[in-house]
């Protein structure tokens, strides 16, 4: 009798293994397969780190639905991009993006075809490099560097410690740059002497173009108006003062949030700039008229003491919250780098400004206290020599006039054909492009995060207790097994 309900319960127990192990055949191997063949894949982070947000979905189903078409090149080759773990946002994301059909879509390996840089690129302003993102619309195209899709928060030593993705908001910003045509006009005025981008400037000019930036001549003696797609104003070094009438006409663009750029080299004619140091008064900025050199002979070129060294001002360590940090990673680079001025003149802040609660006033760059500020050119009899730190760059904000900026600096070579691509204005130079950037940023802002790994974690109040969930940890899986092996070995041979 014993012997028949043993057999009886072998064969029950034989049934559901049978069972189970054509569940498995039937079910989960063809689901598997299924999941394979169609490349399904589920994003289970907590942040849908390797997803397309809402905003983007919405907004590339809006272009899908007006028919527009948007071409975006990856200048790399995706495959590569897919193989490489540290950066899987990006290729998810682009690999999202590509499946609508306002996207056309190509990867291009620069290294293998060249042309594309032509084709993109025929004038010769964007400095393509491997791994940029181009998008283009029509005759608006924009560059994001491969290197613009990834942020860090950087430790004491300048280690990276947390990596954020940004690529999906610089990409969808790109695309909607272009499709509104958002591309910003830098106007150098002329009219007064001034350096030109067509023969002084044309590195910088191509410079401004790689930063998605159109640059214009402007002449305000005949133009009615700054023009609308007008971002930043840059007057470079100006043998004369402007106009009664040029002054009204950039007063009015700043008080419409327009932005200004003075590049004030010396200049030793008997003249005073009146009307623009009426605007820099404006703003709580003032200028002296001389040509700063140094008395260290070690702070300054051999046999040219006005081809300063100089500091950055750490803008970081402001207790303004107004201000804008435009020095502190630059800071970290002089360290290996010596940054040099050519022979600039000094500024200095007003002391009575009526509207000094609206501005947020900043110094940029500073001499060591061994520089000398020599009279140079201007009206004034016998001015006085000044000497010690000195300012020969700062900026300043005007909440009242809309956020318009101004940026003042005392020398308008460092950044022309002959000196921008020296080392020692290394420095200076990238601190030029920054306020640029801060002035007027090209980029279009969709609100859409960073994303960043997260992780859960355990938090265990005591040694007690780690040990506790240690052994719990490690020995679950050894009893779970063992309990395995010894109902395994029990039924061996049923």
């Amino acid at each position: 009798m014993e012997v028949k309900k043993s057999k009886k319960k072998n064969v029950k127990f034989t049934t559901i293994a049978w069972v189970m192990a054509i569940m498995l055949l039937v079910i989960i191997i063809p689901l598997n397969i299924v999941v394979s063949l169609f490349d399904v894949q589920f994003d289970l982070t907590q942040n849908k780190m390797y997803s397309l947000t809402q905003t983007t979905e919405d907004y590339l189903s809006g272009l899908e639905e007006s028919g527009i078409k948007v071409d975006m090149y990856l200048l790399c080759d995706m495959d590569e991009v897919r193989e490489e773990s540290e950066v899987l946002a990006l290729s998810k994301t682009l690999d999202a993006i590509q499946e609508y059909d306002c996207i056309n879509f190509k990867d291009v390996d620069p290294d293998t075809n060249p042309e594309i840089k032509e084709e993109l690129n025929p004038d010769g302003y964007l400095q393509l490099s491997k791994g940029d993102i181009v998008v283009r619309y029509g005759d608006n195209i924009k560059r994001i560097y491969g290197t613009d899709t990834y942020d860090y928060d950087y430790d004491e030593n300048g280690n990276p410690v947390t990596e954020y993705f940004v690529g999906e908001n610089a990409i969808v910003g790109a695309v909607k740059s272009v499709v509104e045509g958002k591309i910003p006009s830098v106007y150098f005025l002329t009219g007064h002497g001034e350096k030109s981008i067509e023969d002084d400037y044309t590195q910088f000019r191509k410079n401004l173009k790689n930063y998605n930036y159109d640059a214009k001549e402007l002449n305000l003696t005949t133009a009615e108006a700054v023009p609308d797609d007008a971002a930043i104003i840059i007057v470079a070094a100006p043998q004369t003062d402007i106009s009664d009438a040029e002054k009204e006409k950039i007063e009015d663009f700043m008080d419409k949030g327009g932005n200004l750029s003075l590049l004030m080299s010396p200049n030793d004619k008997d003249f005073d700039y009146t009307n623009i140091e009426d605007i820099m008064a404006q703003y709580g900025i003032a200028m002296d008229y001389n040509i700063v050199s140094e008395s260290d002979s070690s702070k300054h070129v051999a046999g040219d003491d006005k081809q300063i060294m100089i500091n950055l001002v750490d803008t970081s360590a402001s207790e303004d919250e107004n201000v804008a940090d435009l020095t502190s990673e630059l800071i970290e680079q002089a360290s290996s780098i010596i940054p040099y001025m050519p022979a600039s003149r000094s500024f200095y802040e007003l002391s009575t400004v009526e509207n000094r609660t609206d501005l947020t006033i900043c110094p940029l760059i500073e001499t060591y206290d061994s520089a000398i500020g020599t009279p140079y050119g201007g009206t004034e009899v016998d001015p006085d020599e000044i000497s010690g730190l000195l300012y020969l760059a700062a900026y300043s904000q005007d909440r009242a006039r809309n956020d318009s900026k101004l940026v003042v600096m005392g020398n308008a070579e460092f950044i022309d054909d002959e000196n921008v691509k020296d080392d020692y204005v290394i420095i200076p130079t990238m601190l030029y492009s920054r306020t640029i950037t801060w002035m007027y940023n090209t980029d279009v802002d969709m609100q859409i995060p960073a994303k960043t790994q997260t992780s859960d974690y355990m938090t265990l109040k005591s040694k007690e207790d780690t040990k506790a969930m240690m052994v719990i940890l490690n020995a679950a899986p050894v009893i779970i097994a063992a309990a395995g092996l010894f109902v395994w070995l029990r039924r061996r041979h049923a």
